[in-house]
């Protein structure tokens, strides 16, 4: 779509209405004028242009959403009134109208309805908090958020499984993230942090000393207050880009600090072009319990297409020598919406995974980040429209195989509106996946941009403190960060 979208508003919650608004048309520029402004001005409004009002009245002592679309020759409203008047009501009433409308206008609908945010299942567990059984959250989650009712199963689903990994809940036990921001190269669908090993490969030492050094700081205080580490996680970048000195040195220092109580050891092998057998056994015998190695696709035409520099062939050499090597918990992560990538395609990628049988299978939606080149190169973005059909496909291959949801997670610009999906089979779910996405535990984070996140459990309140990008700044300000990490959590346990 070329037309700008103006949207004219008389409250303050626009964000909610743009968001989605975007859910609709798409990364179009949407300019927000307030109503007033637009009464005085009409010329804000060019021919070419889509109006759009989202309004919020009163009447008989209730709130009245209204949504208007202007286009042209053309008018539509949805209106509807809601008895209760609370800050969440009034954002989520403008999320709905504005979705009914759009809706209806366009013949669309999407399966997580008005819901956004990237953990949809968090919802399901505050009513289940609340003492609601699943047959309740399940139709109240269509009827309040216009989920459809497969997600809505689907999300319960879920949480039940994740419960009894989260509850019962204390304070003292805390996961572990340790990030690696270098990569051989950068695939083009990538925003983490991830640095290239050509460019940037002079700074590994001096990032592991720093590294290290937040790393035994921060020890000091878990000490004192005696936190007890249940989960680490060595993810990035591709920490298996580290040579096998760097790697090994990591994971002895990073054990002996934290893997007394450790009951699970996860570290990413995601590139297969980094995996040798000397750094496989690098990881066995530094306490690594849990490894992902992560074709995407098994059609090497796709993978040279998005920056992956390995073939299927050496993804299954890769797991096989993992696997010899006596790794029993193997994760596989593939993408759906690929560029070109239709069913067939997908369909080979499962067939060559079945044959090797991970563990689990975590099934990512293509999300067009804008920090990643894919976003300056749209045109090479897969249009074909099948991405639901893809996942329906995944899921039948997950239920095939004793593959069961674990964990769920959404982001923005997923192809189709759809989600980030997490199989295993029973036993072999990752304790750090269902953390880090419920948040009910505090992550301790390590290394550049990482994040740590502190949980007021009480009070159902996140702090968080993200350390510098930069891994130059990183390095040289590397005092500065753990203070202010030790800050965060001073407040949490004093």
């Amino acid at each position: 779509m070329n037309a700008m979208i103006k949207l004219v508003v008389n409250h303050t919650y626009a964000a909610e209405a743009a968001n989605i608004i975007r859910l609709f048309y798409g990364k179009t520029q949407i300019d927000i004028v307030n109503l007033e402004a637009l009464e005085y001005n009409q010329s804000l409004f060019q021919a070419n242009e889509v109006l759009l009002y989202s309004l919020l009245d009163y009447e008989d002592e209730k709130i009245v959403g209204r949504a208007i679309l202007n286009l042209h020759d053309e008018k539509k409203e949805y209106s509807e009134k809601y008895p209760i008047d609370t800050e969440k009501q009034r954002k989520e009433a403008v999320k709905l109208i504005m979705y009914k409308l759009l809706s209806l206008h366009l013949g669309k609908t999407y399966p997580w309805g008005i819901l956004t945010g990237i953990r949809p299942i968090k919802i399901v567990h505050e009513l289940m908090d609340k003492g609601f059984n699943d047959e309740y959250i399940e139709s109240f989650m269509p009827e309040n958020y216009l989920v459809s009712i497969e997600k809505a199963k689907l999300a319960v689903d879920i949480a039940q499984r994740e419960r009894s990994f989260i509850y019962p809940l204390d304070t003292k036990t805390v996961s572990i993230y340790i990030g690696i921001p270098f990569c051989p190269t950068r695939c083009h669908y990538c925003s983490f942090t991830s640095n290239s090993l050509k460019t940037c490969g002079g700074l590994v030492e001096g990032y592991l000393d720093a590294l290290i050094y937040e790393m035994e700081q921060t020890h000091v205080f878990m000490n004192k207050y005696n936190l007890k580490v249940q989960t680490m996680y060595i993810g990035g970048g591709t920490p298996t880009s580290l040579n096998e000195e760097q790697l090994e040195r990591l994971l002895a220092k990073a054990y002996s600090l934290f893997g007394e109580d450790l009951v699970e050891f996860t570290c990413e092998a995601g590139r297969p072009d980094t995996i040798t057998e000397g750094k496989l056994k690098v990881l066995k015998q530094g306490g690594v319990t849990r490894i992902s190695i992560n074709p995407q696709t098994m059609n090497d035409e796709t993978l040279k297409a998005i920056g992956r520099a390995h073939s299927a062939e050496e993804t299954v050499k890769s797991f096989e020598l993992a696997r010899k090597l006596g790794f029993d918990n193997i994760n596989m992560d593939i993408i759906l919406g690929l560029p070109g990538e239709g069913i067939e395609h997908l369909e080979r990628t499962l067939h060559a995974i079945e044959k090797l049988q991970p563990e689990s299978l975590t099934v990512h939606t293509m999300a067009i980040k804008r920090a990643s080149i894919i976003n300056e190169n749209l045109d090479i973005v897969s249009n074909s429209g099948n991405t639901s059909e893809m996942m329906k496909l995944t899921v039948e291959f997950a239920n095939k195989h004793d593959l069961h949801p674990y964990y769920l997670y959404r982001q923005k610009n997923m192809v189709e509106n759809l989600e980030n999906i997490g199989y295993s089979k029973a036993g072999y779910e990752c304790i750090y996946n269902i953390q880090i996405i419920e948040e009910k535990q505090t992550n301790i984070a390590f290394g550049a941009d990482a994040i740590t996140k502190t949980v007021y459990t009480d009070e159902n309140r996140i702090e968080r403190q993200a350390n510098i990008k930069d891994i130059k700044l990183y390095i040289s300000r590397i005092d500065e960060q753990i203070n202010k990490k030790l800050k965060l959590l001073e407040e949490l346990y004093k």
